[in-house]
């Protein structure tokens, strides 16, 4: 089981690639500059309840990484699915596995 200290370097390592996953994804023109900004607001918000090892922050946002995955699954499967997309696809599936499994390991040692 992870310790506290290093759920948050998982969590904020998980995060920064996703944010600069979707960065690449509008300097490739992508997306455009407002999406970018619209999609990465959800992870800043998560990340500052996520270092204060916020059992319900965990929960809340793992419904959101549902609504990720499936508009990510929609541009993967789609007509022009481009490399950044199957990365973050990747990236999001990992990170819902750590949202659901580590309020079990904050319990434990708080």
């Amino acid at each position: 089981m992870l310790n506290n200290k290093n759920i948050r370097i998982l969590i904020n390592l998980l995060c920064a690639l996703l944010i600069s996953l979707k960065f690449f994804s509008y300097l490739a023109e992508n997306i455009e500059f407002f999406f970018f900004v619209f999609w990465s607001m959800p992870y800043f918000i998560f990340l500052y309840f996520a270092n204060n090892l916020s059992i319900k922050s965990y929960q809340s946002f793992s419904f959101i990484l549902l609504i990720y995955f499936l508009s990510s699954s929609l541009r993967v499967f789609g007509i022009k699915p481009h490399i950044y997309d199957l990365l973050e696809i990747i990236l999001i599936v990992i990170l819902f596995i750590v949202c659901i499994f580590v309020p079990k390991s904050i319990r434990k040692f708080m």
